[in-house]
């Protein structure tokens, strides 16, 4: 299975599609998600323990963890870059994407811009993950533009260029930052 093949598995199975990567030597011990989880490695690896059972992935290789189901992460010296999907069983609330991203190793930042504010075609040097809290922003990508309100989330991938524009009410969000990429 290619990684095309995969995203569009995780779409049609109704995952919401999530790029990450992980830092190198991260040791995640037992716990479990909130939601069932299912990545394709892009470069790097990481061992999954579930029953005192590790297994290792590395690039090419796809596992799933579903929900409930306890488990130990850690990924190996040159970090792990990983794309996965997340499905939840209900709408994904304001704690639960907060623990999602210091879970992954994101910096937290809540912040929020002035009414109608637009930044030109630009990119950043870091993964970035967003959640509305209130208001509203469009980012634009690939020429398209998408609208969030609050609820809504969205990634920005280090090096995507994107433009933003805000709402007539101003926005308020919670950011994850993450400046790390494994080699894919």
């Amino acid at each position: 299975m290619d990684k095309a093949e995969f995203e569009a598995g995780l779409r049609s199975d109704g995952f919401r599609v999530v790029n990450s990567s992980v830092r190198p030597n991260l040791v995640a011990p037992n716990h479990c998600h909130d939601f069932d989880a299912r990545a394709y490695v892009l470069g790097g690896e990481i061992t999954i323990t579930r029953d005192n059972t590790p297994v290792t992935y590395r690039a090419g290789q796809c596992f799933e963890v579903p929900t409930g189901c306890m488990h130990a992460e850690h990924v190996g010296p040159e970090g792990v870059a990983l794309l996965s999907g997340r499905r939840r069983n209900g709408p994904l609330i304001r704690e639960a994407f907060e623990s999602d991203l210091r879970r992954e190793g994101f910096e937290v930042v809540h912040g929020g811009q002035q009414p109608n504010f637009a930044e030109e075609l630009h990119a950043h040097d870091f993964d970035s993950r967003i959640m509305v809290l209130s208001g509203e922003i469009t980012v634009t990508r690939d020429n398209k533009a998408d609208t969030f309100l609050a609820g809504d989330y969205c990634e920005i991938p280090a090096g995507c260029q994107h433009a933003t524009c805000v709402g007539p009410e101003g926005v308020a969000y919670m950011v994850g930052k993450a400046y790390r990429r494994a080699s894919a």
